[in-house]
Parts: structure tokens; sequence; C-alpha cells
């Protein structure tokens, strides 16, 4: 009886340190975010997603969260059914059980500097 009863403690005791450290191990880190930039190929309001093709010819399709942020060219609070076919936007996502959620829909960014006009010396 005691060798059982030092079995079952012996036990107890492994299982006590091992349950923190798989739970631990199952905590899922947070997704990183990404972003693509492409032309509104199509607008899914019904699936509340925006597919994309960029300039190497890949698309992607994203759905919207709920609290997605959308802005276009014209309007700084947007709807999905401001988004129209040919529009060249970025959608900021992560990816979340093999979709890409989109937290935000925006024109993109330009990376170059506007160029001021060069001035024409005085004559």
């Amino acid at each position: 009886m005691k060798k059982f009863l030092l079995s079952a403690v012996t036990v107890a005791v492994a299982l006590a340190f091992a349950l923190p450290l798989r739970a631990e191990e199952a905590k899922t880190e947070k997704p990183k975010p990404h972003q693509f930039t492409g032309e509104i190929t199509k607008v899914d309001a019904a699936a509340k997603s925006i597919t994309l093709k960029n300039s190497k010819g890949e698309e992607k399709t994203f759905t919207l969260t709920d609290k997605a942020k959308i802005s276009t060219k014209d309007k700084e609070a947007a709807e999905l059914g401001d988004l129209k076919v040919g529009d060249k936007v970025t959608a900021h996502y992560t990816e979340q059980d093999g979709k890409m959620m989109a937290s935000k829909v925006n024109p993109p960014v330009s990376k170059k500097k506007e160029e001021k006009p060069a001035e024409k010396p005085a004559q």
C-alpha cells in the first residue's frame, strides 16, 4: 500500500510541475502584422472581403475584421461600399486560422517625396 501511495504522490508532483510548462507552451503568440499593396479586383460586401492584385501579379483575398478602419483618397473614415474595383490600396493584416484578416485598408503612402518644380532663374 505504501508503494502505491508513494507512486501516486510522485505522479501528482510530476504533473504539478509539468502542467504549467505545457500551459506556457500553449500560449499563442500575437500574430505578426503584414501589408499588401495592390489594385482592388473584387469587393464582396456579403463576405466582407476584398481581393487585391499587386504589380507582380500576386492576388490575395482579405476578410475585413469587425473593427477594420477603411479610408479612401476622398474619405478619411470610409466604409466597404466606398471601395471600388480599380482603387489602389494597402491592406494591413494578420493571418488567423488560415485567413488574412485586414484591420486597416487605406490608400498606399507614396515612398517618393513630392518634387518641387525647378525655379526659373531670374532674368
